[in-house]
């Protein structure tokens, strides 16, 4: 009876076990979110609670008188923030359930995007769990911006981003039958999502559009040769996600909505930079991938078991094609590439995580040697174990521990005194303040001055409202540190402002001061 038993259910165990994986790491994508523990946010992921706010304040996207950075809030966590901020009425926490609900995203839309290439189900879970394992191995669950924070924590930067384009992937795979239902709801998803991200920003645009455009053209141009007649269905398709995506762009500049960006201009480079610029790409895409030494091995290792699973299937004529891989692959691969022809010819400044699309592009090929080759199976499920184990340890149990002691900070100690004396308002530099106010949940609210210990109380303009900085100076109060601490009161005294020591951490280096005036304001005059 047990082995009948487990040779009809023996094909689920694997699945099961890939679920019971991803269950476990998403539990922690969940602990560590919804742990709000201050010290986790920057000031830029404290803009985009603030704007959280705002928008469900202002019940509007672009709420009157913010100024956003370099790019809009249309599709982003921020924005489905601001939606449960109107349950919940706390900030950090709408934040963090935003976050979690936008890694749901990214697993449902990756998975249906797949389905077309990878037709077994524990296939395409291989792809999901090898992007999470590589995402939380790549980098600190917490601390580092090329790690979970890029999908899953603390407002999970680029998840609309990998969601949209997950989507509208799988239409373009499926665009032979993408008008039948209910694939036709599907592509009206992906549609609206490219228009929202068009107007958020060029990002999206330049990893989705051109590996579109160019392998429809590719196609199209194919079958021209070959004498066939114009695939009229697909074309259609793949021009609606373009134009869709490029009408959001339009749109965006026509509203006129205040932005300060501090993008370089993408002028082209002379040729004799071009040299230096392939090395800074190259340490860009590096420092994506390689928090730890021996991670270039590993690397090496999966890339070649892919190439030994590909002549094996070959040498052997098996036949275990996979349909529409190579253009998936294609797909992921020009989205790459775009990225580096931006960061290699012209003057516009990439980062690191603007590489983004290559966590999901190296995901796919622990599955292609899964399918492809005979020892696949053992050989990736070791690697994963090793992935899931080493990433867990170094990257996630750490961030753990610290959420767990997250109320034995001293931001908590200081936004509760705050309150209490009456203060609604906390300046300080860049990426300095913002865990107290996170900490408060929404009863002060932060101003930062310029990042250049020289321009002390020169405030930001952008990422807030500047009406931030123009608080009754009773309101407000000074975060200083220790660096900044002899410049602050020396700016003070020239000014003709007197400052009044409020409260002092000297072990933690923090010392608070209220000021006779409001010297932001001074500033911004």
């Amino acid at each position: 009876m047990m082995r009948e038993w487990i040779n009809k259910y023996k094909h689920l165990f694997l699945p099961i076990a890939l679920l019971g994986v991803l269950l476990f790491f998403f539990s922690y994508i969940c602990f560590l979110n919804l742990s709000l523990t201050p010290s986790f946010y920057c000031t830029d992921m404290y803009s985009d609670v603030l704007y959280a706010v705002r928008a469900w304040e202002s019940k509007s996207i672009f709420p009157e008188g913010w100024v956003f950075g370099n790019q809009f809030y249309v599709i982003a966590t921020p924005v489905l923030s601001a939606l449960i901020y109107g349950i919940t009425g706390h900030p950090a926490l709408s934040m963090a359930i935003a976050s979690i609900l936008m890694t749901l995203g990214i697993a449902c839309s990756l998975l249906w995007m797949l389905k077309p290439v990878f037709l077994r189900f524990e296939e395409r879970l291989v792809v999901l769990l090898s992007l999470v394992v590589l995402t939380a191995y790549c980098g600190n669950a917490v601390y580092a911006l090329n790690g979970w924070q890029l999908f899953f924590t603390m407002c999970s930067y680029y998840a609309c981003y990998l969601i949209t384009a997950f989507l509208c992937f799988g239409c373009f795979l499926r665009r032979q039958e993408a008008l039948t239902k209910p694939r036709m709801v599907m592509l009206a998803v992906a549609l609206l999502l490219s228009f929202g991200a068009g107007m958020q920003s060029l990002r999206q645009t330049a990893i989705m559009l051109p590996p579109m455009l160019a392998l429809e053209a590719f196609t199209q141009i194919k079958s021209l040769v070959k004498q066939r007649r114009l695939q009229w269905q697909p074309l259609a398709i793949t021009a609606a996600l373009s134009v869709a995506n490029v009408m959001g762009l339009l749109v965006i500049r026509i509203l006129n909505i205040p932005q300060h960006e501090i993008f370089s201009s993408a002028t082209l480079l002379g040729r004799e930079e071009i040299p230096a610029s392939v090395n800074t790409t190259l340490q860009h895409v590096t420092t994506l991938l390689t928090s730890y030494e021996n991670f270039g091995v590993l690397l090496i290792t999966v890339v070649l078991i892919a190439v030994l699973a590909h002549f094996q299937s070959k040498w052997q004529n098996e036949e275990q094609t996979l349909p529409h891989w190579g253009a998936l692959v294609a797909l992921f691969g020009f989205s790459v590439l775009g990225i580096a022809v931006l960061d290699i010819f012209t003057k516009m400044s990439v980062r690191s995580i603007y590489y983004f699309m290559l966590l999901p592009l190296l995901a796919l090929l622990p599955a292609y040697v899964y399918r492809r080759w005979r020892f696949g199976k053992p050989i990736v499920l070791a690697l994963l174990a090793v992935f899931a184990i080493t990433s867990f340890q170094n990257n996630v149990l750490p961030s753990v521990k610290q959420a767990e002691n997250a109320q034995e900070n001293v931001s908590y100690e200081i936004s509760e005194m705050l309150v209490e004396k009456g203060y609604t308002t906390i300046y300080s530099g860049w990426n300095q303040c913002e865990d107290v106010a996170i900490a408060s949940g929404g009863k002060l609210t932060a101003g930062f001055w310029d990042r250049s210990k020289e321009d002390v109380f020169k405030p930001v303009k952008y990422l807030c409202d500047p009406s931030v900085y123009e608080v009754e100076s009773d309101k407000c109060v000074y975060y200083l540190r220790r660096d900044n601490l002899e410049l602050a009161l020396r700016v003070a005294r020239v000014r003709g402002v007197t400052m009044t020591l409020v409260a002092e951490y000297p072990e933690w280096g923090i010392f608070l001061y209220e000021a006779s005036e409001n010297l932001m304001v001074t500033s911004n005059e």
